[in-house]
C-alpha cells in the first residue's frame, strides 16, 4: 500500500452550487481504492480559487506541498487543477515536487509523473503541452469574459441593461432573461428601503441591527460566522455597506465606469441624506450607554480653544439621585484649555429649543439653490470637455506621441479635481434642500401641534428616540453651536441662507443660568 493525498480545486463561486467538489474527491478515493493507495489525510480542496496566477499555492495546495512526504503521491483529477499558469512556471513546480520524491497522478487523464519518469521525453512533452493547453484555454476564457464585460459597459452607456452587470450588483438585483432586464426582488428591496428610512430618521446602525434581528429579518449578505439559530445576524458592518452602496440609488460604480441604467431601490435624496449622516457620525468616537447624550454632536465647539464640546456624565452618588449630564470642553478635561466649567445639559437643551424653535413655522427658511445649481452646471461642462480631451489624447498616445501621455496624466488630475468639486457642490445642494425637512422634524418631534409648548419640552427631551431625530436634524440647520462655559453662554451659528423665525431676533446668543443644585 502506498500513501497518497487528495487535492481538488474549482475557480468560481457559482461552482459551489454544482457537483464538482464531490466528483473530484470521490473520484480520487475510488482511484485510490482500486490502485492500492492509502489516503493519509483529509482531502485538500481550494474552493473558488483561480489557478491562473497560482493563488492556490497560498492556500490548501500550498499546505499540501508543505505536509507531503517523500514516497507519497498527490492524486488530482486533471493536471490543470494544480494551476493554469504559464507552462514554464507550472512545469518547474511539477519538477521541484518530483525532486522531493513525491509523485503526481492525474487520475482522470491517466497521467502519472514520478521521480523516475520526470526525465523521460514523453513525460516532459505531455506535461509541458498539457500545461500549455490549460494556460491557453484560461487566456481565451479571460479574453471572452473581458470582451463580454466591455460590451456590457458599452450597452450601459447607451442605456441598455445586460446580465453581466448583475454580477457587480447587490443581491436584490436579478436578471430576467425573458424580459432582458434587471429587476428588483420586492422582499429584499423592502428591507433596504426600511434601513435607509430608519437611518435617515436618526436611528443608529446598532439599533437598526437589534430591530432587524429581533424581527428575524433575513440578512442580505451571506458571509460571516455568527448565527442566531440557523440564521446569520445583522451586524453594523452590513448596515454600513448597504448605506454606502450607491447601486441602491441607481448608480453602479465598477472599474472606472458609472452605470446609471439600473433600477433604483431608494431615491437619490434618501441616499444623499444617508451619506451626510454617515459623514457626521464618522467623527464620533467610542460608545455610549445607549442614551443620545450629545444633541449637538459634530456641532458643539468651545469658543476659546475651538475644541470639541462633549457631554460629561456624573453617576448618581447615592440611591435615589439622578445621573447628571453636563456640556464641557474636551480640551479642558485633558487640561489643554483653561475654561473647564460645565453647563448643565438639560438647561442648555431646554433653552436652546425654546430660543430657536418656538416661533411660527411659516416662512422659517430662506435659501437659494439657484447659484449652487449654476456652479454645478459649469463644473459639469468643464468635466465633459476634459473627458473628451482625454479620449482624443488616447488616440495620439497610441500613435506614439509621448507628450500626449503626459498631457493625459495632467488632464486626469484636473478631471479628479472637478469631480470632487461637483461632489462638494451636490452635497451643499442637498444640505440646502434638507433645511425645511430638518426644521419640520424638530417641530414635529417636540410638539403635538404647530407651536412648541415649553411645558412639554422636558418630557420630549427625555425621550431617546426623539433625541436621535434631533441630533440627526440639527446639522442641516446649524453650522456650529459655540459654548462659552466661563461666561455661561451658548450661540447657535446658522448655516448660510437659513433664517429661523424665533422670539429673539436681536441676537443669536442666550445665557445659561445655574440650575437649582448649583452645577
Amino acid at each position: 500500500m502506498k500513501d497518497a493525498r487528495i487535492y481538488g480545486r474549482f475557480s468560481s463561486k457559482p461552482q459551489e452550487r454544482g457537483d464538482s467538489k464531490r466528483q473530484q474527491i470521490e473520484g480520487a478515493r475510488d482511484y485510490a481504492n482500486k490502485n492500492g493507495f492509502t489516503v493519509v489525510a483529509e482531502p485538500y480542496f481550494d474552493e473558488a480559487v483561480s489557478g491562473k496566477a497560482g493563488a492556490n499555492l497560498e492556500k490548501e495546495f500550498g499546505r499540501l506541498l508543505k505536509e507531503a512526504r517523500t514516497g507519497e503521491t498527490i492524486l488530482v483529477q486533471f493536471m490543470d487543477r494544480l494551476g493554469r499558469q504559464n507552462p514554464f512556471i507550472l512545469g518547474k513546480l511539477v519538477y521541484d515536487t518530483t525532486q522531493r520524491g513525491i509523485s503526481i497522478i492525474a487520475w482522470a487523464e491517466n497521467k502519472e509523473i514520478t521521480p523516475e519518469n520526470i526525465n523521460e521525453l514523453g513525460t516532459q512533452i505531455t506535461t509541458f503541452t498539457g500545461a500549455a493547453v490549460g494556460n491557453q484555454e484560461n487566456l481565451r476564457k479571460m479574453k471572452r469574459l473581458r470582451d463580454t464585460t466591455d460590451q456590457a459597459y458599452k450597452l450601459a452607456e447607451q442605456g441598455k441593461q445586460s446580465g453581466t452587470l448583475v454580477k457587480y450588483l447587490p443581491q436584490c438585483f436579478t436578471w430576467n432573461e425573458a424580459k432582458k432586464a434587471i429587476e428588483l426582488d420586492p422582499v429584499t428591496t423592502a428591507t433596504i428601503e426600511r434601513i435607509f428610512a430608519m437611518f435617515n430618521d436618526g436611528i443608529g446602525k446598532t439599533t437598526i441591527c437589534q430591530t432587524l434581528n429581533k424581527e428575524n429579518v433575513p440578512t442580505l449578505y451571506h458571509n460571516g460566522q455568527q448565527t442566531i439559530g440557523t440564521k446569520k445576524p445583522w451586524i453594523e458592518t452590513s448596515i454600513k455597506k448597504i448605506l454606502y452602496n450607491e447601486s441602491y440609488a441607481g448608480v453602479l460604480n465598477v472599474k472606472g465606469h458609472k452605470i446609471t441604467c439600473i433600477p433604483k431601490v431608494v431615491s437619490r435624496d434618501a441616499f444623499d441624506k444617508a451619506q451626510l449622516l454617515l459623514k457626521r457620525y464618522s467623527k464620533r468616537a467610542g460608545k455610549t450607554n445607549g442614551r443620545v447624550n450629545n444633541l449637538f454632536n459634530t456641532l458643539a465647539v468651545c469658543k476659546h480653544c475651538g475644541g470639541t464640546v462633549n457631554v460629561s456624565v456624573s453617576p448618581a452618588k447615592k440611591p435615589g439621585d439622578k445621573v447628571c449630564y453636563s456640556y464641557r470642553c474636551k480640551n479642558a478635561r485633558l487640561h489643554m484649555c483653561e475654561h473647564h466649567k460645565m453647563l448643565h445639559a438639560f438647561t442648555v437643551e431646554y433653552l436652546f429649543f425654546v430660543y430657536y424653535f418656538m416661533g411660527s413655522p411659516e416662512d422659517s427658511f430662506s435659501s437659494s439653490t439657484g447659484e449652487i445649481a449654476a456652479k454645478i452646471e459649469v463644473a459639469q461642462s468643464k468635466l465633459n470637455k476634459l473627458t473628451a480631451a482625454i479620449s482624443n489624447l488616447y488616440d495620439m498616445a497610441e500613435s506614439g506621441d509621448t507628450e500626449a501621455k503626459n498631457r493625459i496624466a495632467r488632464r486626469k488630475i484636473e478631471q479628479l479635481e472637478v469631480e470632487q468639486e461637483i461632489t462638494r457642490l451636490k452635497g451643499q445642494l442637498v444640505e440646502q434642500a434638507n433645511f425645511p425637512a430638518a426644521a419640520a422634524t424638530v417641530k414635529q418631534s417636540l410638539s403635538d401641534g404647530i407651536v412648541i409648548d415649553a411645558r412639554e419640552l422636558p418630557a420630549k427631551l427625555a425621550n431617546n428616540e426623539i433625541r436621535a431625530k434631533l441630533r440627526a436634524s440639527l446639522p442641516s440647520i446649524f453650522e456650529k453651536v459655540v459654548f462659552d462655559t466661563t461666561a455661561r453662554t451658548v450661540e447657535g451659528i446658522l448655516k448660510e441662507g437659513v433664517k429661523l423665525n424665533t422670539f429673539f431676533k436681536n441676537t443669536t446668543r442666550f445665557d445659561v443660568p445655574r440650575p437649582p443644585h448649583g452645577r
